[in-house]
């Protein structure tokens, strides 16, 4: 595995292991990460990767591995985007009262239906957070910095706001 590679995928590894404690599992992958991080060749830098995903798989929110087309953000900002999206999950599955939210907490009106757990509603806002951060770098309203852990981004403008620009 390329070191970019690694990089990136272990960066999300380490910061989902920052969420809580993993127990004996996160040792392990903290092990390995440590032990990749200081080899220098490609080819055993892959097994580690393979050794902390399998360890990895006994959790359901364990990071995959990006595949298709790389992020529109640079590495550092797909960090702070990734970080914000996994703080917006953990904020969303810890709320309290779960029985309220999921009773009037619904999906988009064309998908009708209900959420099914606290778990699918912050998994959806988590996404919606991420893709508004790579929107707001697209629009150039998001320069990737952040204050502590919240991103300073400009929120889009209002759509009155936009039609009377597009009039003068």
């Amino acid at each position: 595995m390329k070191i970019e590679n690694w990089n990136k995928n272990i960066g999300e590894v380490t910061n989902w292991l920052n969420l809580e404690d993993r127990g004996d599992e996160g040792q392990a992958i903290s092990l390995s990460i440590t032990l990749g991080n200081n080899c220098k060749n490609d080819e055993l830098r892959s097994t580690y990767w393979t050794a902390i995903r399998s360890i990895g798989s006994v959790f359901d929110d364990f990071p995959k591995a990006r595949r298709g087309r790389e992020s529109a953000l640079p590495d550092d900002m797909e960090a702070n985007a990734t970080s914000v999206m996994n703080a917006v999950y953990t904020a969303f599955v810890s709320l309290t009262n779960p029985q309220i939210i999921l009773a009037t907490i619904l999906p988009h009106g064309r998908t009708g239906g209900a959420y099914k757990d606290m778990d699918a509603i912050a998994k959806e806002y988590a996404a919606k957070a991420y893709r508004n951060l790579v929107t707001g770098y697209k629009e150039g309203r998001w320069t990737g910095e952040m204050d502590g852990n919240v991103p300073l981004m400009t929120p889009p403008p209002v759509k009155a706001e936009m039609e009377v620009k597009e009039e003068e």
